[in-house]
């Protein structure tokens, strides 16, 4: 079975947080953290045992 997740909900905007910058809600990594990350040549379920706090749908 599987989960829908909505998107939307999971990357957000807020001007007083990483400077406005696009980012997984309710943490401090930025959309451009991920990127790097992924082209370092991390996988997204290495990134997650990275983060502990992040789940593999955020990434």
């Amino acid at each position: 079975m599987t989960t829908n997740i909505d998107i939307g909900t999971l990357i957000i905007r807020t001007p007083e947080t990483c400077g406005n910058r696009p980012r997984i809600a309710g943490t401090r990594i930025s959309v451009a953290q991920i990127a790097v990350l992924t082209k370092q040549g991390l996988t997204p379920k290495e990134i997650v045992q990275e983060y502990g706090f992040i789940n593999l749908a955020q990434v």
